[in-house]
């Protein structure tokens, strides 16, 4: 079994933006209060940094559609095997892993269906499945949403969630009765959902996106996040502290977020 760690906040804040940060370290101690048994998938493992954050040792396999997310992963050494490939089709044989995790992945995968069956395929009898899954809530909370209205601007605010959600490419946001209707379809039970991610702290990160446009575009041209890391471990510290301040505030609302155990 996988041994989660509980310093998520401080090992995130040193590889990435604070807005990521903040929403990755909610999800890393929901998730961590879970067992992971070996073999783990880590389906759509993009960079590798969440898997390198959550476990404190290397887990079984990572895969991802696109081969600069696979070659990022590299550097994080969190996985054992990185294999390039869709979802729907993983070059493994039925019941390998126990547990399959899948970060912020589902959303943007346009046809689900095919994806959840594999899922399905690929876990071992009495396996668990963990999912984080965005709602409607997410783009709601959207400081161009809120503003708009607020000021009463219901088609304006309309056109923004939407445009949101293409920015981000979101093909599927759902409710957790939409959610749950998909997993079913693909023979799931939905052991427990939990929520995360509270309107405050929703608005909170997409606030701080702006602050993150030079690690957009130095992730973009180096495939880091940070470009002086060596740097960044001066003000590592108090940037934590804030976010930690900052999901302490959040903690009293209701999540906008689910995390799916099937």
């Amino acid at each position: 079994m996988a041994v989660a760690r509980d310093d998520f906040i401080v090992r995130y804040v040193a590889l990435a933006p604070l807005a990521l940060a903040i929403e990755r370290t909610q999800e890393c101690r929901i998730l961590a209060s879970h067992p992971f048994e070996t073999p783990i998938l880590d389906l759509g493992c993009g960079d590798g940094i969440f898997a390198k954050v959550l476990f404190d040792r290397t887990i079984d396999t990572g895969i991802d559609s696109d081969p600069a997310e696979i070659r990022m992963s590299q550097r994080q050494g969190a996985h054992r095997e990185l294999i390039a490939c869709h979802a729907h089709a993983v070059p493994k044989p039925a019941g390998t892993y126990r547990t399959i995790l899948s970060n912020s992945v589902l959303e943007h995968i346009p046809d689900l269906l095919p994806v959840l069956s594999e899922v399905r395929r690929l876990l071992a009898p009495g396996g668990r499945f963990y999912a984080t899954l965005p709602t409607q809530g997410f783009e709601r909370a959207s400081v161009g949403a809120r503003c708009l209205a607020g000021l009463g601007f219901d088609t304006a605010a309309a056109r923004y969630r939407a445009a949101y959600n293409r920015f981000w490419k979101h093909h599927n946001v759902h409710d957790e009765v939409g959610w749950r209707r998909l997993f079913e379809a693909a023979g799931f039970r939905v052991l427990e959902a939990i929520t995360y991610g509270p309107r405050f702290l929703c608005t909170v990160c997409d606030a701080l996106v702006p602050l993150a446009v030079p690690s957009f575009v130095c992730r973009r041209l180096t495939g880091r996040w940070v470009l002086l890391p060596h740097l960044r471990r001066f003000y590592v510290a108090p940037l934590a502290r804030l976010a930690s301040a900052l999901i302490a505030r959040g903690e009293r609302e209701a999540g906008e977020g689910l995390i799916f155990l099937a």
